[in-house]
């Protein structure tokens, strides 16, 4: 090949080089939209995903990661479901396209021209003032957004403190107490529902009696077959339930007429220590066995192994009564995988933070959790009960609260109630143990 054939050559061979270079974008040059985005991936992308949920109010972790896990799924769903979009978790075209123009989860009959911080209820023929709320808010979220549902579900009648600017759990129970009266799904996360019904009506509580315990020895009507009573709500019949459960040792205070955390804790004691499901909610399985004058027994169901005879505060069946009360505080808590804490919980994470709360340690794994309990053959409740799901032996557990029903943490649906006989945990039930 002469000289000049080669110069030829070289050229020709630089210039498709320097299109190849052209035509590929580096890795610095990519950008948000340029590929879909789903769970397991880790990218500079994801990155940018969650920095733009986040200023939505949709990404609530404290720091953008790059990780697209089943928070950052949580959350696209939520933006997804705000603006009208196939809610999959899946971050596409029209998802991002959502994101990077105006869509956002504000409300749009917010006309307001008030903060709505003021919590005074004198005068209860006029509702709150529109506040605009922006993302989906939920059991960790903070700031002024949170601040502002927390006077407005209290001008409501359904929070009974001072605004904190903090989701806990005291707010989200608030939250499903407003979801229930406005028949919303009452899951206690507040979002375009919930926020459109506080804006556009009053959404008050049942009015407040004023009853002082003057009539003692008036009897109070009975409650309906159908009535159900849950924190939040008022009057004469939350005044005779907290008599009658009084009168069987679980409540120690008098009679307020208001259903709060107190009245909730004393109606998990009875229920749980009748075979009931200790939801902490009054409904006619719970009258219905304070009328048969049901008294509260911690042994009853729970077998009083190791009782210490000479210390009334410390016996099993207080254990496990207060057990499944904290197990049901968290009702609601998203899943979080290898979470052990209220911020998110996975299921063997769930069972050892309840466990340690009543000083009980156990292992962090279903499995070793399986192999380091007691087989049992009856099952009673506060015993763990074990199922087979997507690998071979002990892979998913709760706690057995009584009327064959546990206590968990989903994946799909958090920290919840299910049912044994559910057709899905039926056929993979394993066993249980006790501790």
């Amino acid at each position: 090949m002469n000289h000049t054939a080669r110069m030829k050559k070289a050229v020709l061979t630089s210039t498709v080089a320097t299109g190849l270079a052209l035509a590929i974008p580096t890795v610095a040059d990519a950008a948000l939209g340029d590929q879909t985005l789903r769970q397991g991936m880790n990218h500079s992308d994801v990155t940018q995903l969650q920095d733009q949920l986040k200023s939505k109010g949709f990404f609530t972790y404290e720091q953008s990661t790059g990780y697209f896990g089943t928070i950052t799924t949580q959350a696209v769903r939520d933006f997804q479901k705000a603006n009208n979009l196939k809610v999959d978790g899946i971050a596409g075209p029209q998802t991002i396209g959502a994101l990077k123009g105006n869509s956002s989860n504000s409300n749009n009959n917010s006309n307001n021209n008030s903060s709505s911080n003021n919590t005074s209820n004198a005068s209860s023929n006029t509702s709150s003032s529109n506040v605009s709320y922006s993302g989906i808010l939920r059991v960790g979220s903070r700031g002024n957004q949170v601040t502002q549902l927390q006077s407005q579900l209290r001008s409501a009648g359904f929070f009974n403190q001072n605004p904190t600017g903090y989701y806990g759990n005291d707010t989200r129970e608030a939250v499903r107490s407003f979801q229930r009266s406005k028949n919303l799904t009452a899951d206690g996360i507040a979002g375009p529902k919930t926020f459109g019904a506080l804006n556009n009506t009053g959404a008050k509580a049942p009015a407040p009696t004023n009853q002082t315990n003057k009539n003692t020895n008036q009897a109070s009507p009975a409650p309906s077959s159908s009535t159900v009573l849950r924190v939040g709500s008022r009057g004469a019949a939350v005044t005779d339930l907290q008599n009658q459960l009084k009168s069987v040792g679980v409540f120690n205070q008098n009679a307020t007429g208001y259903y709060g955390n107190d009245t909730r804790d004393a109606v998990r004691k009875f229920q749980s220590a009748n075979g009931l499901t200790a939801d902490g909610i009054a409904g006619p399985k719970t009258f219905a066995k304070l009328g048969q004058g049901s008294t509260y027994n911690p042994g009853t169901n729970v077998k009083n192994e190791t009782a210490n005879n000479n210390s009334g505060s410390s016996n099993s069946g207080a254990t496990v009564t207060n057990l499944i009360a904290e197990a049901s505080k968290h009702i609601g808590v998203s899943y979080r995988w290898g979470g052990a804490t209220p911020a998110g919980f996975d299921c063997s994470g769930f069972i050892q933070y309840v466990f340690k709360q009543q000083g009980i340690n156990v292992p962090r794994t279903a499995a070793s959790q399986y192999s380091a309990g007691q087989s049992v053959s009856s099952l009673q409740v506060g015993d763990v009960v074990f199922f087979e799901t997507y690998k071979s032996g002990p892979s998913h557990n709760g706690i057995y609260i009584g009327n064959n029903q546990f206590i968990h943490s989903g994946t799909s649906t958090g920290v919840t109630i299910t049912s044994m006989d559910n057709s899905y945990w039926k056929p993979r039930y394993l066993g249980a143990k006790r501790f």
